[in-house]
C-alpha cells in the first residue's frame, strides 16, 4: 500500500526541471533515486511472492541496471538439493545454472577431473558428466513440485545435433526459466561443445532448429576461443536467441604437474582441459565488448570468464554483461565463508569496495606433492597400510588427500597419521574392460620406495561432542579416520571406546595408533559379518552422556546407527562418515553433495538428525 501512495510523489520529484535552483536539483535527485528504490522493492515484492515470471518479465528484468549475480554450468550447482539450498539459503544468487544436461547419461571423464595452473587458474576436463534425460526430467519435476523458486533457474543443454537439444527443449521447458545451449565446451567429445559454436553458420542452423522446438527463452553459450565471435552471437540472434551467455573455458590446454612431469588430467583426449579463473578474464572482457557492439543495447548478455573481485564484475559489465557469473572464484571460497563473500560482493560492487576479497584464498589449492613410500605393511592381498616420507600435511580427523597415480587416475584416501603420513587402502574389484578399481589396481602394484603424488588435506575436521563418552564403531579401511579422531577426543577431555570390526583378524591395524586415547575393542568377523555390533549392544554407558561416531561400510554404518539410536543415543549425537563420490575436494564438482551440502568443505561426518531429514537414502533407518 505504501507503494502506492509513494509512487505519484515519487514520479512528480523524478520530473522536476533540470534547471533552477539548487534545490530543485535536489528534489529530482531524490524522485529519481526514491523511483529505482521503489522499482527494486517491486521486483523484490514479485519475486519473493513466489509468482512465476514470462519470457518477457524475464528479458525486462535481466535489461534492468543492477547488479545481478549467476552461478555457472558444472560449477557448484550441479545437483538438485545444491540447487534447492542456493535457492533457499544465498538470496544474493539472482539466477542458478545447472550442469550441461544430455539425452543420454553420460559418465564423463575419470579423476584428475580439475588441474590447478596457477592461484586463480585451473584447466578442468569432467567431461559434461550427467545422468542423461530421464533422470533430469524427474529430478527437475519434483524440484519444481516441492517448491516456487526464488531464483530464476537456467537449464544448461548439451547435444550433438540439433535433434538432440530439440528433444531436450521439449522434454524439460515445463521446468526451466531459461536454456542454456553449451556450443562450447572445450574439452567435450568430437560433435559436441565448441564443435558447434566455432561457425556462425552453424550456430544460426542449430538456434534455428531448436527456437522452433521451444518457446522458452534461449541463450547460446559461446566459445571465446574463435576469432569472430561478434559475427557469432549476431547469427544467433537473429536465428531466435533472446541473449548470449559468455564465455565458456579457453584452450583447451595440457598441464603438466611438474615433479612427475606428467599430464594431469585423465582426459582421454589428449589429457587436456578448459581453462577457467583469472587469467581468463582479460579475454572474457574483450569477447563480451566484441558480442555487446555485434547484437546492439537491448539483447541480454550473461558474463563470465575469471569474475573474483567487484572490480572484475565492473569491467565486464561496462563492456556489455546484463548478469555476472560466478564459478572458478568459489574453488577458493570455502564453503563456510560463501555467504559472506556473496554478500560482501554485492556491497562492493555498489559502493566501489573491495570487501569480499578478505574471503578468497590467496594460494594454491590443489598442487601436488611428491610422496615416497618409505614402508608398506600388507597383512592380507587386498588391505594395504602405506607410509610415505617427503610430504608434511598437517590435517585434523576426517580429513583426507587425493592421491595420483599419473595413468590410472586418482581417489580421496583419509589421512590415518602424520607422523609419518599414513594411509589405509582396500583393493577395489579390477576390471580393465569395464573401467573398474583401476586406481587401487595400480595402487597396490607400487613398491617401497616408488612415488606418487598427494594434494590436500580436504574437508573439515570432525565435530566434537559436548558428551562426557564418546562411542566410536569402525571398520574397514574406515579405521583410518579413527586414530586422529581418537586424539581429538582424549584431547577434549572424553572418555573413549573404541570398536573395530575388521572381516579377518589380519585386517585389524593401527591399534598402536588408537591404544593411548581409548579403550579399543578389535572384533574380526571370522565367518559371522557384523560381529562387531553385538559387542557395541554390549556397551554398559549412559545414553544420555554418550556420542557415538560410526566409520566404515555403508551397511554397517547403517546398522551401526539403529543400534546406538536403539540404545537411546540422541540422534543429533550420533553421526556417521559419509564416503561420497568426491571428484575435486575444493567445493565446486558437487559430487560429494549430502542434503545440498558438500561434504568436502563441511566435513564427512553427519548426525542422524539430519541424514534422516535430507533423507539419505543410502543410510536409512528407523
Amino acid at each position: 500500500m505504501a507503494i502506492i501512495w509513494l509512487w505519484p510523489a515519487s514520479i512528480a520529484a523524478a520530473r522536476s526541471p533540470t534547471r533552477g535552483s539548487k534545490g530543485k536539483r535536489q528534489r529530482r535527485k531524490t524522485g529519481q533515486a526514491l523511483v529505482w528504490m521503489l522499482l527494486k522493492l517491486c521486483v523484490k515484492v514479485f519475486w519473493s511472492g513466489k509468482m512465476k515470471w514470462n519470457n518477457e518479465q524475464i528479458l525486462e528484468w535481466l535489461r534492468l541496471p543492477g547488479t545481478k549475480l549467476a552461478t555457472v554450468s558444472g560449477v557448484w550447482s550441479t545437483k538438485p538439493a545444491i540447487i534447492q539450498r542456493i535457492d533457499d539459503d544465498f538470496p544474493e544468487i539472482d539466477m542458478i545454472t545447472t550442469k550441461s544436461f544430455q539425452v543420454n547419461p553420460n559418465p564423463g571423464n575419470r579423476e584428475p577431473i580439475i588441474a590447478e595452473k596457477v592461484a586463480g587458474t585451473f584447466a578442468n576436463a569432467v567431461g559434461l558428466r550427467n545422468p542423461g534425460l530421464t533422470v533430469v526430467k524427474e529430478e527437475l519435476k519434483s524440484l519444481r513440485e516441492k517448491r516456487q523458486f526464488r531464483a530464476l533457474l537456467n537449464v544448461s543443454l548439451s547435444g550433438s545435433t540439433p535433434e538432440e537439444f530439440c528433444i531436450l527443449a521439449r522434454e524439460l521447458e515445463a521446468y526451466a526459466d531459461i536454456f542454456e545451449l553449451n556450443f562450447s565446451c572445450p574439452h567435450a567429445k568430437p560433435g559436441y561443445g565448441s564443435s558447434i559454436g566455432s561457425t556462425a553458420e552453424l550456430v544460426s542452423e542449430y538456434v534455428a532448429s531448436i527456437r522452433k522446438a521451444t518457446n522458452k527463452l534461449i541463450f547460446p553459450k559461446l566459445t571465446p576461443n574463435v576469432k569472430n565471435i561478434g559475427e557469432i552471437a549476431k547469427a544467433a540472434i537473429e536465428a531466435g536467441a533472446d541473449g548470449i551467455a559468455a564465455i565458456n573455458t579457453v584452450g583447451p590446454e595440457q598441464l603438466i604437474e611438474p615433479h612427475s612431469g606428467k599430464p594431469i588430467l585423465y582426459n582421454p583426449l589428449g589429457h587436456k582441459g578448459g581453462i577457467s579463473g583469472q587469467e581468463i578474464l582479460p579475454i572474457a572482457i574483450e569477447k563480451i565488448r566484441e558480442i555487446r557492439q555485434a547484437i546492439g543495447p537491448d539483447m541480454p548478455i550473461i558474463g563470465m570468464g575469471g569474475i573474483f573481485r567487484a572490480s572484475d564484475a565492473a569491467k565486464l559489465m561496462e563492456a556489455g554483461a546484463n548478469v555476472i557469473g560466478l564459478g572458478t572464484v568459489f574453488a577458493y571460497v570455502p564453503g563456510k565463508f560463501r555467504k559472506q563473500y556473496l554478500q560482501e560482493f554485492r556491497k562492493d560492487i555498489s559502493q566501489a569496495t573491495q570487501n569480499a576479497d578478505t574471503y578468497i584464498l590467496k594460494r594454491t589449492v590443489a598442487s601436488y606433492q611428491a610422496a615416497r613410500i618409505s614402508t608398506i605393511d600388507e597383512p592380507t592381498k587386498s588391505y594395504r597400510v602405506v607410509t610415505v616420507e617427503g610430504v608434511r600435511m598437517p590435517f585434523s580427523s576426517s580429513q583426507y588427500a587425493f592421491i595420483w597415480i599419473p595413468g590410472a587416475g586418482e581417489k580421496p584416501i583419509s589421512i590415518a597419521w602424520d607422523q609419518p603420513l599414513t594411509f589405509v587402502v582396500r583393493k577395489r574389484e579390477y576390471s580393465q574392460a569395464g573401467n573398474k578399481g583401476e586406481f587401487t589396481h595400480a595402487f597396490f602394484q607400487l613398491k617401497a620406495g616408488d612415488t606418487f603424488y598427494i594434494r590436500g588435506p580436504y574437508s573439515a575436521p570432525a565435530p566434537l561432542t559436548e558428551k562426557k563418552l564418546a562411542i566410536i564403531l569402525s571398520g574397514g579401511t574406515g579405521i583410518g579416520v579413527v586414530p586422529r579422531l581418537a586424539q581429538e577426543l582424549k584431547a577434549a577431555g572424553k572418555k573413549l571406546i573404541v570398536y573395530h570390526g575388521a572381516a579377518k583378524k589380519e585386517e585389524i591395524v593401527l591399534q598402536e595408533l588408537i591404544e593411548p586415547f581409548a579403550d579399543y575393542h578389535p572384533v574380526a568377523d571370522e565367518g559371522k559379518a557384523g560381529r562387531v555390533l553385538d559387542a557395541l549392544r554390549e556397551c554398559q554407558m549412559e545414553a544420555q552422556d554418550t556420542a557415538f561416531y560410526t566409520i566404515g561400510p555403508e551397511i554397517l554404518m547403517k546398522k551401526g546407527l539403529q543400534v546406538a539410536l536403539d540404545m537411546g543415543i540422541s540422534p543429533d549425537s550420533a553421526f556417521a562418515s559419509l564416503e561420497t563420490n568426491n571428484m575435486c575436494g575444493i567445493g565446486i564438482c558437487g559430487e560429494c553433495e549430502v542434503g545440498g551440502v558438500l561434504a568436502c568443505q563441511k566435513g564427512t561426518f553427519f548426525n542422524a538428525t539430519y541424514l534422516k531429514k535430507h533423507q539419505f537414502k543410502k543410510l536409512q533407518f528407523s
